[in-house]
């Protein structure tokens, strides 16, 4: 919906984070277990159908044919969100949508050539890339892709109106900013430190800085609408501290929820909470059981998922696994509502809850 990877995602509330946000930034599960059910029993067939505006639309020559074959076995590379209902899943060459929140799904034109992340801000307005780290934008509702004006995208969120990126040379890429829809990008600055991540809620966007060398603290820069860029300290960064990773997220009521992975004489984990933007931070007690690659929230609840096989969620009985996926881990979290959300295995499994996290079907194309 975050990590391990160089530059992703804090936290897929940026589904919809505050309305027209696509989705962050990865064998089956047999008998995955929720602390008090069975995750996954209410899982069902999705069927999968070709849209007739598929076979009809013309594909860009960067793009392979529309698909108009049966449905077949999607493993889901990425996935976005602009509301509860409407949604699209991307596979290996392959896109396809929902407008009734993922009880039914169709197939749409084929997505640029090597396309590996998409994110929609609207139902006509989208973008997609993959490892070559060139840009796509579509403005017909996928039906045709053209060239966005960036290359080497490493992450890409919107919402509110505006698109965000990273983009750029590693170690030290670029923070970008476009109108939805359009190509002409604003250069905000270099990323803070090294393998920054990126969130975004509403017209603010969050990029925090990771561990570099020397070392080099992380540290958080915070863009707020068009004031300028608010360069902050993480509250775990003190003395001769090392803290390797922090992964942020939003809720969807706005509070900004962080992990501080810390390693001194012992590896722990440090958690803070901000309502007013990362400004000022309390302690939120306790951390996660385990060194979080993503957290993500919603109102009440908090949840961070690591490279094991489980996505946890603080209750106020504490930490409970919330979803396994066996043998895998997770690559993306987050939700549309205070009770809607998904979860992306690396494994290319897609689950949707409806309960805020308590059970999860699985989705199977």
């Amino acid at each position: 919906m975050n990590r391990s990877f160089p530059v992703t995602v804090a936290a897929l509330i940026a589904l919809m984070a505050a309305a027209g946000c696509g989705s962050a930034r990865a064998g089956p599960a047999p008998s995955s277990t929720a602390p008090s059910s069975t995750v996954g029993s209410t899982s069902q067939s999705v069927p999968v159908t070709a849209s007739p505006a598929a076979a009809a639309a013309t594909s860009p020559p960067t793009a392979a044919p529309p698909s108009t074959r049966a449905a077949g076995p999607i493993d889901v590379q990425d996935i976005s969100f602009v509301s509860a209902g409407h949604g699209w899943a991307l596979g290996r060459g392959e896109l396809v949508t929902t407008t009734d929140g993922g009880a039914r799904w169709t197939r749409l034109p084929a997505p640029p050539a090597a396309a590996a992340h998409i994110r929609f801000a609207s139902a006509q307005v989208g973008y997609a890339w993959g490892t070559s780290g060139t840009l796509w934008i579509t403005t017909d509702g996928a039906a045709s892709w053209r060239p966005a004006g960036l290359r080497q995208v490493l992450s890409l969120e919107t919402a509110a109106g505006w698109v965000w990126s990273i983009a750029g040379a590693q170690p030290y890429p670029s923070i970008w900013r476009a109108p939805v829809g359009g190509t002409a990008w604003t250069n905000l600055g270099l990323t803070p430190d090294r393998s920054a991540t990126l969130t975004v809620h509403g017209d603010v966007g969050y990029v925090v800085g990771q561990q570099g060398a020397g070392p080099i603290a992380p540290s958080l820069d915070v863009f707020a609408g068009t004031q300028p860029v608010r360069h902050e300290p993480l509250p775990c960064v003190r003395g001769q501290t090392y803290v390797p990773f922090a992964p942020l997220g939003v809720s969807t009521d706005g509070l900004v929820y962080l992990v501080c992975d810390v390693m001194n004489n012992a590896q722990t984990q440090l958690g803070y909470e901000s309502v007013n933007e990362g400004s000022s931070w309390s302690a939120s007690k306790p951390p996660p059981p385990q060194p979080p690659q993503g957290v993500t929230a919603i109102a009440g609840e908090r949840f961070a998922w690591n490279s094991g096989p489980d996505l946890y969620m603080l209750t106020r009985h504490g930490w409970q696994v919330s979803l396994i996926d066996r043998g895998h881990g997770f690559s993306l979290v987050g939700f549309e509502t205070n009770t809607q959300g998904v979860a992306l295995g690396t494994n290319g499994y897609l689950w949707i809850t409806r309960d805020a996290g308590t059970t999860w079907s699985r989705v199977t194309f």
